[in-house]
């Protein structure tokens, strides 16, 4: 087609990005996976808690946990889970369906069918706390935050952006920055290093996932996974064994911090040094004005005794119920917890779970289903 390159000039290897409706190289000499840097202007990244205790329970509640961030039905949308960079806290990627397409179009005709797909402010370092890393391109400028997002804007709009960011200090790349920003740039920026132009290898997120995911055939198969492991044989096995110890002998110090990730998860505004409890209480209140998924977590949170009391294994949200599974101390406790739930105004029902081994526990495992709206 006019105006892209011809497939056969585009080896399958290297750091691409695309403007407009071409590829363009950058590094035929890369030394990541093959990857393409598609426009930032095109793709919400923000950073967001997760607090699920495994990968697919973390994508499946990715839609609701950003739907306060974007203005369009869910459906329209296509949603890829990036770097964790805090526990349970990751970059996220929301771009339209459409745009995907069109860009998996354009990889296809260019012959990078499997290559990693990386917002470009996303392939800036990642600053320091407090520091922006901002490269600036002609009209363009690219933001990487200090909390591992990253975004794109018109270099005209970038004093507005950083002025509501509070005017973090900046480390510069690329062209030279308004004279506002540039007084921002302090001599402890440098600690940065040399960093020049884009440094990711390993990206912090790639948007090739789900029906979207790339077979690349570098990637070990399940089959290979299982050989290898085979020709490991006793040492795995010993291995495994002592990963599964060490778990299960912090499992109950981690069920506090679990505890409280999932109530900063709807109020980042909690301290690390709060009392679970009264933090609870004092959001609950609040919770009105946000989606029913983040509602819903607080008003539990709020509800549910504290103190370790009840402690969260897993939590699995469908639009109009929350599904937790958790431990308690005995079966009078959970009783208590479903009382508490339903006179808090939510409707709450609790039972006792099959043993999990993962999940051991002193107590009793049990599940408790909760849905909006008391029983009256």
């Amino acid at each position: 087609m006019l105006g892209r390159p011809a497939r056969s000039n585009l080896p399958s290897r290297g750091l691409w990005r695309i403007v407009d409706d071409r590829i363009i190289a950058v590094d035929r000499s890369y030394a990541g996976p093959t990857t393409v840097l598609v426009p930032s202007e095109d793709v919400l990244t923000l950073t967001v808690d997760l607090p699920f205790p495994t990968r697919a329970q973390r994508l499946a509640h990715l839609p609701f946990a950003v739907e306060d961030a974007v203005a369009e039905p869910l459906s329209t949308l296509h949603f890829a889970l990036g770097l964790e960079v805090a526990p349970r806290r990751h970059i996220a990627g929301v771009v339209r369906h459409t745009r995907m397409r069109s860009w998996l179009a354009m990889l296809a005709e260019a012959g990078l069918e499997t290559s990693i797909l990386l917002p470009d402010a996303l392939a800036l370092p990642l600053p320091p706390p407090d520091v922006w890393v901002v490269k600036s391109d002609g009209d363009r400028a690219l933001i990487r935050t200090d909390n591992g997002a990253g975004f794109a804007t018109a270099l005209s709009a970038l004093s507005a952006v950083w002025t509501a960011a509070g005017k973090p200090k900046i480390f510069p790349l690329g062209d030279p920055l308004p004279v506002a920003q540039a007084e921002s740039v302090e001599s402890e920026a440098a600690l940065l290093g040399s960093m020049g132009e884009t440094v990711a290898v390993l990206p912090p997120l790639d948007l090739r996932q789900g029906v979207y995911a790339a077979t690349r055939s570098g990637a070990p198969t399940a089959a290979r996974t299982i050989a290898l492991v085979a020709g490991i044989g006793v040492l795995a096995h010993i291995g495994l064994l002592g990963v599964d110890t060490l778990l299960l002998h912090n499992m109950a110090e981690k069920k506090e911090a679990e505890a409280r990730t999932l109530l900063q998860s709807v109020a980042p505004q909690i301290a690390a040094e709060d009392d679970l409890v009264a933090a609870a209480a004092r959001i609950a209140p609040s919770a009105g004005g946000v989606r029913p998924f983040t509602r819903l977590l607080a008003q539990t949170s709020g509800a549910l005794p504290g103190a370790g009391v009840v402690a969260f294994n897993t939590a699995v949200y469908a639009p109009g119920s929350l599904d937790l599974g958790v431990a308690v101390s005995d079966a009078a406790t959970l009783d208590r917890a479903v009382a508490a739930l339903n006179a808090s105004g939510l409707t709450a029902t609790g039972a006792p779970a099959a043993v999990d081994a993962a999940r051991a526990t002193n107590g009793l495992n049990a599940t408790i289903q909760i849905t909006p709206g008391g029983a009256g």
